[in-house]
């Protein structure tokens, strides 16, 4: 009896036992089904035995939901599915592998819409840029086409960009850099049904033009922006630009002092090492985009309130000319007045300009401009000393060459050949006598004026003591000795007459230099 109640009781509790867990598995494989949502059961009538089918292609762990019948779940519900965290991790990027087990980098198209460039400040070398970036690429864990083939794309706000991978791109010549938007920031996340991701961001930065300011006002700038991955190197993510547009402008878009005549697009690859850390302490070659625009500065205004207003002071300097040497306060007054009109004006312009180390095409203008003007009063100066003089001058012949040579170096002093004006001698004085007739004969020497020089002439002088008649006869003598050259000839100019010439030749001389000086400006601006 003994062994015979052991035994039932045995029997009774494995009996117990396999009821137990019979129910057990019953409860698991039902709460897993359900969770999954990919798998069904059955169970016969009276009959302990479940026939249970699961779907592999689905995982069946306890905390991941199902997405069959993608349709019927709302987009949040749908979108807290895909990016569970027993499917995607947004700290992984989406990498592929290739058939040989290489890791096959990601694809990153970008597009750059720009609505606005302004601010090009030649002071700080910036301008502010205003457009929208999309960056488009393909995450595969987020397609969701064969569980809601009638589901459109899914469009969300920053709230579903938080949620997802993201590529991390900056703007390595930024100064300053924000996304645009009121009470929220204006982010648009779109993902398609075959799990390409659409991000679009409307930003805003301040970055570096590295200007060249030579041929200024006529100069042409290309400012560029640069895009660069942050984290991820080539082997892992590489940048493209669109294949159509990859950058476009607003139809509106105007800029103040430039014209907007072309653009440019490039991509790159930007190396970072230990000498050069563009990417913090990460090492290795990034990829990288950059576009440029090309801009031709405008030169009305500075035509116009510049280069115009600079010709009129020069050639009010000129008036100067047709007063008399003797007028200094009119002359000098006029001189001043326009040199410092001339230095205030070029002042206000090249405050506007940035301090570089280089000469500017404006710099020569105003150099050239200063000397005309300072040229000028300088010329004053030199014909009012020449006025006050008190000797005249004696020059060969009345052109410039000995004019100019007689002006510097003043011959106060004849040579020995040379005869003084204001001296007379008595050379000879003779009788002779013709029959009974006597007559008196007084030679002088006088010096004559023929033409523009001097010449040295003897004057004689006949008297008759009879009829007490005078006769006079010139007879030119050449020298004591017929052998010697006849004397030098000169012309006598007075400081007045030598002033009166110089005016009269700066008169041209400077009107003709200036128009030289342009001739050369403008050929330079415009054909090299």
């Amino acid at each position: 009896m003994t062994k015979m109640a052991i035994l039932s009781t045995l029997l009774g509790l494995t009996f117990i036992g396999f009821v137990s867990a019979a129910s057990l598995n019953v409860e698991s494989s039902e709460k897993q089904l359900q969770l999954a949502g990919n798998g069904s059961y059955s169970a016969t009538n009276g009959s302990p035995y479940f026939n249970v089918s699961l779907n592999l292609s689905e995982s069946t762990t306890k905390s991941c939901p199902s997405l069959l019948d993608g349709d019927s779940l709302s987009q949040t519900e749908l979108i807290s599915r895909l990016t569970d965290l027993c499917r995607y991790d947004r700290l992984e990027p989406p990498i592929t592998v290739n058939e040989t087990g290489d890791i096959v980098p990601i694809g990153v198209n970008a597009r750059f819409y720009i609505y606005a460039l302004k601010d090009l400040d030649s002071n700080d070398l910036q301008f502010m840029l205003q457009g929208l970036l999309q960056l488009r690429y393909n995450d595969s864990r987020l397609a969701f086409g064969s569980y809601a083939p009638t589901r459109s794309p899914i469009v969300g706000d920053g709230s579903l960009r938080s949620k997802l991978w993201v590529p991390h791109i900056f703007l390595a010549n930024e100064q300053s850099s924000n996304v645009l938007g009121t009470s929220e920031k204006d982010q648009l996340t779109t993902i398609y049904p075959n799990g390409t991701v659409l991000i679009s961001t409307r930003i805003q930065a301040n970055l570096y033009c590295w200007m060249n300011f030579q041929k200024f006002p006529f100069d042409e700038q290309k400012c560029t922006t640069i895009l660069e991955s942050w984290m991820y190197n080539t082997s892992v993510m590489q940048l493209h630009w669109e294949p159509t547009n990859p950058v476009s402008f607003y139809s509106q878009l105007q800029l103040t002092e430039y014209d907007l005549y072309g653009w440019l697009c490039n991509e790159s690859i930007s190396v970072s090492d230990f000498s050069s850390m563009s990417h913090g302490a990460l090492v290795g070659n990034y990829s990288a985009l950059s576009f440029t625009v090309l801009l031709n500065r405008e030169v009305g205004y500075y035509v116009i309130d510049y280069f115009v207003p600079s010709m009129l002071i020069v050639a009010i300097s000129w008036v100067s000319f047709w007063l008399q040497a003797d007028q200094t306060p009119a002359r000098t007054m006029l001189g001043c007045s326009t040199l410092l009109s001339f230095i205030t004006l070029s002042l206000s312009q090249e405050n506007s300009l940035s301090k570089v180390s280089y000469v500017t095409m404006s710099e020569v203008w105003f150099l050239v401009c200063t000397v005309f003007i300072f040229g000028s009063l300088m010329e004053f100066a030199f014909v009012n000393t020449i006025f006050r003089r008190n000797n005249n001058l004696e020059v060969k012949k009345r052109t410039t060459k000995y004019i100019v040579r007689s002006t510097f170096v003043p011959k106060t002093k004849r040579n020995p050949r040379s005869f003084n004006r204001s001296s007379s001698s008595l050379s000879s004085c003779s009788k002779v006598s013709n029959g009974n007739q006597k007559n008196t004969v007084i030679t002088i020497e006088t010096p004559i004026i023929i033409g523009n020089g001097l010449s040295r002439e003897n004057s004689t002088v006949s008297m008759e003591d009879n009829d007490a008649s005078f006769s006079t006869s010139s007879t030119a003598t050449l020298s004591e000795t017929p052998k010697e050259k006849p004397a030098q000839t000169f012309a006598t100019m007075t400081p007045k007459e030598v002033s009166l010439w110089i005016d009269h030749k700066m008169r041209f001389v400077f009107p003709l230099a200036f128009l030289i000086f342009n001739a050369l400006f403008w050929t330079l601006v415009y054909c090299l």
